[in-house]
């Protein structure tokens, strides 16, 4: 028997709660997190990196915060830690040893969380799905034959698997709500600017990117985002003002009677699946029991065909960037042979695009932004599917082997980027995966916070979460709500079977 074989029936506060009455050591609470990676994390593979040194070393201000103590996972990818490799799923990232914390991970410091481990990302966090050449595939523990989603997936499994109760992410994309949904966890994207950037970033992906976290309670992932509130960094490029109370203490009140809207429509095009269908109108009757309005209205976003180029041009730019920066980020050129086929592929197709053109994605960007905000006005919360699919198969998403093949030999060994504007093969594999995900891209160009709640699995057992939105600024009103349909339908007890 596992010891302490009660921890997977706490959440993060629950936890820290034993901790801090001196139920538990934190010496105990280690070896049992460390127990459940030593056991479960073969079948998954989603830890990268184990922190077991520092984390003893780690000893928590007294009081520091609620989750004081607990022990956590940050994904490989943006949270840095001084004086511990961070890979970034990527060979060109061999080596690259920050020389201090993130400012994230500082205010997580700060707050007493003990940082066990490091979670798996495909390479830089490019995509739905966990898999690189570096670190290979990521499970989902709840079929280990389908994906976990992406890219903070190995957060995803590790938190799902009952390794930790929280385990940090971040959404460019989707890329907390997607292996939320998949995983059957909660996931929080945050308002633009709630999350802080620094010290070596303003900005992540043009603003697309919040960082937070995933977890199996709603008041966990409250609680991490009071902690994200500590602080305020001036050179942030966005910044949205903390509330007047904590998000944790504002869950004791009900939202109130909601005016919901929802569509069915994909907002990346793509087409939706019966179950994922079913999951929104499993939704849509739990809320109505609630006494919340519900009707039918699709908000007013810009095409699908435009939200896929606009993304696109944001990815692709930003990989060539990313790639003419590595010596000063990484200490080492970028060169074909350290970034795997894709990767090299959209930084050399962001080479070709204009500066036109990567204004225009700014501009068409922010106007979503605009858009939602007189939707707001009449809507308190917008509801979708996640996904338009369900959890895909490992290894069906990616690139073939004949297309990398293909790509390594025209734009890594020959140069020959021209031959990237007489094929459409970047655009369509591009939307391929657009319109696999459908919905999560276009809050990510607004700045709304967005989560994932989990309400549905199918008969097979696989879950399928839903998308809530809300106006800019009201991730408090979405947490309310969260924690009312938890109450409603509680989701806590429902585990994959590695996880007990």
């Amino acid at each position: 028997m596992a010891f302490f074989p009660d921890y997977e029936e706490h959440d993060g506060l629950s936890l820290a709660g034993l901790l801090a009455s001196g139920q538990i050591s934190q010496g105990e609470l280690l070896r049992a997190a460390r127990e459940r990676m030593d056991s479960r994390n073969p079948a998954l593979n989603a830890l990268v990196l184990r922190l077991d040194d520092s984390a003893d070393r780690q000893v928590p201000p007294p009081g520091a915060s609620p989750l004081a103590g607990l022990p956590i996972l940050l994904k490989d990818l943006l949270a840095d830690v001084a004086g511990i490799p961070t890979s970034n799923g990527s060979r060109l990232c061999a080596g690259y040893i920050p020389q201090q914390d993130a400012e994230l991970v500082r205010r997580y410091r700060a707050a007493g969380l003990i940082f066990a481990g490091k979670t798996s990302t495909p390479e830089f966090g490019l995509y739905p799905y966990t898999e690189s050449a570096l670190h290979g595939a990521t499970r989902n523990p709840w079929n280990h034959a389908l994906t976990c989603g992406g890219s903070s997936g190995g957060s995803a499994a590790a938190v799902a698997a009952g390794m930790v109760a929280i385990a940090h992410g971040g959404d460019g994309g989707g890329s907390i709500r997607i292996p939320a949904s998949n995983c059957g966890l909660f996931g929080l994207k945050p308002s633009r600017g709630r999350s802080p950037c620094g010290p070596e970033r303003s900005e992540s992906w043009q603003g697309f990117t919040s960082e937070h976290v995933l977890t199996r309670s709603v008041r966990d992932s409250a609680a991490m985002l009071d902690i994200l509130c500590q602080g305020n960094d001036c050179a942030d490029a966005y910044h949205c003002p903390p509330p007047s109370q904590t998000f944790l203490a504002s869950l004791q009140q009900a939202p109130g009677k909601l005016r919901i809207a929802y569509t069915r429509r994909p907002l990346m095009g793509g087409h939706l699946h019966a179950e994922c269908d079913a999951a929104l109108s499993h939704s849509l009757r739990l809320l109505e029991s609630l006494g919340h309005s519900v009707e039918e209205v699709h908000p007013p976003l810009d095409t699908a065909e435009e939200m896929c180029r606009a993304m696109l041009v944001m990815v692709c730019g930003e990989m060539a960037c990313l790639m003419r920066n590595s010596r000063q980020l990484y200490g080492q050129p970028a060169s074909f042979r350290l970034v795997e086929p894709s990767s090299w592929t959209l930084a050399r197709y962001g080479e070709l695009l204009s500066a036109g053109e990567f204004a225009w994605m700014r501009d068409f960007a922010l106007r979503q932004g605009r858009n939602m905000q007189r939707f707001h006005q009449g809507y308190d919360i917008l509801v979708t599917p996640v996904l338009n699919q369900l959890p895909a198969a490992i290894g069906s998403l990616g690139t073939s082997r004949f297309e990398d093949a293909l790509s390594t030999l025209l734009l890594g060994h020959l140069g020959w980027d021209w031959t990237l504007k007489l094929s459409q093969l970047v655009p369509e594999h591009s939307r391929k995966l657009m319109e696999y995900i459908g919905w999560t891209i276009p809050f990510n160009m607004s700045g709304q916070p967005a989560m994932s709640v989990p309400l549905y699995w199918t008969a097979d057992n696989i879950p399928v979460g839903t998308q809530f939105v809300a106006g800019m600024g009201q991730d408090g009103l979405l947490l309310q709500l969260a924690a009312q349909l938890e109450q409603a339908q509680p989701w806590f007890q429902r585990r994959p079977p590695l996880a007990g």
